[in-house]
Parts: structure tokens; C-alpha cells; sequence
């Protein structure tokens, strides 16, 4: 008996610690007091009653993790200036060099052809604005067999490369001219049994007087080297070279240009320059390397921004008067700035 009092005096214990550790039943607010039991118990912790059969809405705004970087200043992505573009300072006058050297990155490409079946191309691309890259094909060097031969030939493709740098006109001082050192070097040419080369290095000035009129000065040092059976009735090879067979002021040459603008899209241009020429069985050895010089005249027209158009005629030699040798040619230029572009967008 003492036993089963002992079990009944355990569960009524057990019994009431249980019930204690519940939490007291909430009652309904009378009606017209819910705002006051909200702001009661319920603002100090509680969220929604039980049995009430809705939630309340949870605030979001307080649930939100705080942004880190909240208040920081926004940086700007630096925009890359505008690219210049349009029409530039051309890189020869008709067949001599100017001061003026293209932008950077900019393209040059220029196709010619002539009366006498000649076809000439010039490709370059500007250097930081400092210097130009060439490869091109030219007509100008001339052979002929001995001095009594009046039909002089032209030699081609004859294939140069060309490297020029310089400054812009105006970039160290005021009234500054554009000034231009270049070098140009064809590489040998095997042509009817006889190897030839030629070399030439410039220094040229150019000015704009206004701004519808332009001036070119320059003076070129040229070399030149021909290989062959050189003397008349032998087969035995020897080479002969342009330094070694006359004096340095042989080798020098002055030439310039001048580029005159009536109209916004039109100009007319004149340039004397000089050009090689072979004698393969001149007697003399110093008749065997000649410089002719070479007069054109002609006009450009910009047909837009990027492309040229020029025409006009050319005197291979205009020393001997001969107006027979002269030539009608046409060219095209182009000019891009899409290299340019693509190198800005890579900064």
C-alpha cells in the first residue's frame, strides 16, 4: 500500500512541474483594446499571439543584412578621349618625301598606275607619332645598255622598305617646321642577268605658309650597287658600287615641292626629285650609276576623309627635255584609323 501511495505521490509531482513549466494561456483582448494589448507584451518581444489565426507581417527592412560598402564613392570608369580622325598631312607631294609623318597607328596605302605600264604600291603605318614603317614597289629606277641606247626601260617591281622619324610641325617651338630623317633600302633585284640596289637617305623640312599653301626642302644622299658582266665583249663578273666610283658630292641631291589649295577639297602639287639609272656597258665605270632628275606636277582631290585621288604627269628625266618619256598617272590613297582605334581601346 505504502508502495502504490509512493507511485500516486511521484505522478502528482511530476504532474505539477509540468504544468508549471507551461506558459499561461493568452485571452483574447476585449474588443476596441487590441491597439492597447499591441502595444503592451507584444511590442516587447512578441510578434503575433497564438490562436489568433494570422501572422503579423515581418518588418524587411530590419531582416536585411547591412551593405558594407554603403556611402562609398562611386568611381567613374576614366573614358578614353575622342579619336581624332579625318584628313592628314600626306606623307610624299607626288614622288619626293615631305616633313610630315602620319599618327600613330594610322594606315597608308597607295596604288599608282602610269601611262608606260608602270604599277607602283606604298604601304606604311604611323609610329607613336614619331616615326613610320614602309614597304613599297617602285618604277622610278631606269637601265639602259650603253650611253649611244635612247630606249631606257624601267626596272620593276622594284621592292624598297623605308623608315622615317621626325617631328610635327610646331611640337618643340613655335614656326617650327615638320622635319623628317628617313632611310630607304630596296632589296637586291636580279634583273637580265644583272643584280642591282640602290640606298637613300633624306633629311626634309616642310612648312605651311597659311593655310592653303605648304613648302617642302630636302637633300638626299644616295648609293646604289650594280653586279654583272659589266664590261662590253666579257662574260666576267664584277661589282661596282655608287660611293666607289665618284666623290660624296656626287651622291647628293637637293629636291623639294610645294602644295598649293584653291578650293577646301583640291589641291595642286609640284615636286622635282631624282631617280637611278643603269648604263650595264657605259665604257666608263662612272657613267655606270647616274641620278636623273625627275619633274611632276599634278593635283590632288580628297575625295573623302580617308581616300585621295591624284593625277598629273611625270618627266623621268627632264635634264635631256625629252617630253617623249613623259607619263600620265593616276593614283589612289587611303588612310585608316581603325588600327588606331583598336590600340586606344586596348588602354
Amino acid at each position: 500500500m505504502k508502495r502504490i501511495s509512493g507511485l500516486i505521490l511521484t505522478s502528482v509531482l511530476v504532474t505539477a512541474a509540468i504544468a508549471r513549466a507551461q506558459p499561461p494561456p493568452v485571452q483574447d483582448p476585449p474588443p476596441g483594446a487590441g491597439s492597447a494589448a499591441g502595444s503592451g507584451s507584444d511590442a516587447a518581444g512578441s510578434s503575433a499571439q497564438i490562436g489568433s489565426g494570422a501572422d503579423a507581417p515581418l518588418d524587411m527592412a530590419k531582416t536585411q543584412p547591412a551593405d558594407p560598402y554603403a556611402g562609398t564613392p562611386t568611381v567613374e570608369t576614366p573614358k578614353h578621349p575622342v579619336i581624332p580622325h579625318g584628313p592628314i598631312n600626306m606623307p610624299e607631294v607626288l614622288t619626293t618625301p615631305t616633313g610630315w609623318l602620319l599618327p600613330a597607328a594610322v594606315l597608308y596605302s597607295r596604288t599608282s598606275i602610269d601611262t608606260g605600264g608602270g604599277v607602283t604600291s606604298d604601304s606604311r603605318v604611323g609610329l607613336g607619332d614619331v616615326a613610320e614603317f614602309g614597304l613599297a614597289t617602285t618604277d622610278a629606277v631606269r637601265e639602259r645598255d650603253n650611253a649611244l641606247d635612247n630606249q631606257v626601260d624601267r626596272i620593276q617591281p622594284y621592292v624598297t622598305a623605308s623608315f622615317r622619324l621626325g617631328v610635327a610641325e610646331d611640337r618643340l617651338f613655335t614656326n617650327q617646321p615638320g622635319m623628317t630623317l628617313g632611310f630607304r633600302k630596296s632589296f637586291e633585284r636580279n634583273h637580265n642577268g644583272f643584280k642591282t640596289q640602290i640606298a637613300e637617305l633624306t633629311l626634309v623640312a616642310s612648312k605651311h605658309l597659311g593655310e592653303n599653301t605648304a613648302i617642302h626642302l630636302g637633300g638626299a644622299f644616295w648609293d646604289a650597287s650594280l653586279e654583272g658582266p659589266l664590261d662590253f665583249g666579257s662574260d666576267e663578273r664584277r661589282q661596282i658600287t655608287f660611293h666607289g666610283i665618284g666623290s660624296v658630292q656626287n651622291q647628293v641631291r637637293a629636291f623639294g615641292g610645294i602644295e598649293v589649295r584653291p578650293l577646301p577639297r583640291s589641291q595642286i602639287l609640284v615636286d622635282l626629285g631624282w631617280s637611278p639609272e643603269f648604263c650595264y656597258h657605259c665604257s666608263d665605270d662612272a657613267g655606270k650609276i647616274k641620278l636623273r632628275p625627275t619633274l611632276s606636277w599634278g593635283v590632288r582631290y580628297a575625295v573623302a576623309d580617308f581616300m585621295n585621288l591624284e593625277s598629273g604627269v611625270r618627266v623621268p628625266d627632264i635634264g635631256s627635255a625629252n617630253l617623249l618619256d613623259a607619263q600620265i598617272f593616276g593614283q589612289v590613297t587611303f588612310t585608316s584609323w581603325a588600327l588606331r582605334r583598336a590600340v586606344d581601346s586596348l588602354k
